[in-house]
């Protein structure tokens, strides 16, 4: 056992595996319980605690501009003159499929459904300017602004690891600035680190199962039960272990060039079948109602409608991104040794946001026009059936539906096994100690959190439905917004040192 254990920091692997596996027998054992519990912790964070996530996204936002743009985003994460580890080309696609999962090609369809008839600031449902709204406020969330929030913390694990070379490089060391043991406050940060990463990946992988259960057996007519959600589940396992044995170029690196070809040529598809004049005409319109309302979408609370538009979407995505900080953040400065913060910054907010805007604007068009059109009533399908039947609905308008189906259900399988596989390795990395950044975490630990993930996941698809999905990553993201500003504090006491090297 000490053999095994050795290079593991005990503490927090031991504490994390234990309070996991004390939440999911909680959520086996009494579900419906645990639901009710769960609705309840949702409505507070939301709605008492909502303003928390808007200040932080606020100041990431203020501190981002002036990093990027000052001097210190001249500095080289890595060697003076230095060149990037990898292209930008497997740079991008590592990072974005990290960051993303299958909760993209879902959303893309449905969310811009959603807000046909929950409007933000009084819009009348199914108006106009709903449509218009419902178009472009998804690229909001899932645009710059979800992108933002990886940025600082990836920047400053990158300098840690790749300009100091210090050895076990966590969110618990950056915060603390220590030299020094790990104190108690570090060791604490981490073990919320993991916590973190659980709730957004039990979020994707439980918002994401039960629709490519749904995508098979509508193809394939097979009973949509328990033994096909078990055999997904295991799809994934096999996948994202197979690659996370592997490692980050033998395996997640491949895995996420092959994804963004994939998920290329059914955006691509889709783009030809809704027309590319049409898609493009909506587009240019949504870019302009984004730049005039971003300033109010950023700091809308609704306090005097409260029509929970803003708690229900905007708080539920803070609160996810916030959750992923911790994969982003290790993963991307793990692959970004040679470039200079600027790029580093620049280029998660525009390769991630290019991505998003593109699936949004292509798949969120064609939605929209199909409800438009009466071609579809998705409103309807939705409100009554769920977003499982919604997606169902869209994919059986596209000519040869089943090829498209399984080619949907490839894209979002491999989309979640690229996040998964980072994010265990990633876990296995911040439970390790003295973990130089070129050096990789022991296998058996990697495989140990894909295990975690599958479990949790199913444990939570028990228990309800998207509330229960968003009350995992609200919860798990609000402890990373006092840890957000510590890395603020941390990264620009950082960049300051390099003062007198760069002027």
């Amino acid at each position: 056992m000490k053999k095994i254990l050795k290079g593991i920091d005990r503490p927090i692997f031991l504490i994390s595996i234990a309070v996991s596996i004390i939440v999911i027998l909680i959520l086996l054992a009494a579900p419906e319980q645990s639901e009710i519990i769960v609705d309840q912790m949702l409505h507070f964070m939301e709605y008492d605690l909502g303003f928390l996530y808007v200040i932080i996204y606020v100041a990431l936002v203020a501190f981002l501009i002036w990093l990027s743009f000052s001097r210190y985003g001249k500095i080289v994460l890595g060697a003076e003159g230095e060149k990037p580890e990898y292209n930008d080309f497997s740079w991008m696609s590592m990072m974005f499929c990290t960051g993303i999962a299958s909760s993209l090609m879902i959303f893309s369809f449905i969310e811009p459904i959603y807000y046909l008839t929950s409007t933000p600031f009084g819009i009348e449902a199914q108006s106009v300017q709903a449509y218009e709204y419902a178009h472009m406020y998804g690229q909001f969330h899932w645009g710059p602004s979800a992108w933002l929030f990886y940025a600082p913390a990836a920047v400053a694990i990158a300098y840690q690891m790749h300009v100091k070379k210090r050895e076990s490089v966590r969110l618990g060391d950056i915060c603390t600035l220590s030299r020094k043991k790990k104190g108690w406050i570090s060791k604490m940060i981490d073990i919320f680190t993991v916590f973190a990463v659980l709730g957004g990946i039990g979020t994707s992988m439980g918002i994401s199962a039960p629709l490519i259960c749904r995508v098979v057996s509508n193809v394939f007519h097979i009973p949509n039960d328990g033994r096909l959600l078990t055999a997904v589940f295991l799809l994934w396992f096999a996948i994202f272990t197979t690659s996370v044995w592997r490692g980050l170029d033998k395996g997640i690196k491949i895995l996420s060039d092959i994804n963004i070809y994939i998920a290329v040529l059914f955006i691509g598809i889709v783009f030809l079948l809704a027309g590319p004049g049409r898609v493009l005409d909506v587009e240019l319109n949504s870019i302009g109602l984004y730049a005039k309302e971003f300033f109010r979408m950023s700091t809308y609370t609704d306090p005097f409608g409260k029509s929970g538009f803003p708690q229900q979407w905007t708080i539920f995505y803070w609160g996810w991104w916030l959750s992923y900080i911790p994969i982003m953040g290790l993963f991307t400065a793990r692959i970004s040794r040679g470039r200079t913060i600027r790029q580093v910054i620049l280029g998660m907010i525009g390769y991630g946001s290019l991505g998003c805007v593109l699936s949004f604007s292509v798949l969120g068009c064609y939605a929209l026009d199909l409800q438009l059109s009466g071609k579809v009533d998705l409103v309807h399908i939705l409100n009554t059936q769920g977003k499982e039947e919604a997606v169902i609905a869209i994919l059986n308008t596209l000519p040869f539906a089943d090829v498209l189906s399984i080619l949907f259900c490839v894209v979002a399988i491999i989309f979640m096994a690229t996040t998964i596989d980072s994010s265990a390795f990633i876990l296995a990395s911040v439970t390790s100690k003295n973990l130089r950044g070129d050096q990789e975490p022991a296998r058996w630990n990697r495989v140990v959190w894909s295990v975690v993930f599958v479990v949790f996941a199913l444990s939570l698809t028990r228990i309800g439905g998207l509330d229960t999905m968003q009350t995992a990553s609200v919860l798990t993201g609000l402890p990373m917004i006092f840890i957000c500003f510590l890395v603020l504090y941390a990264l620009s006491k950082m960049v300051k040192e390099k003062k007198n090297k760069i002027e």
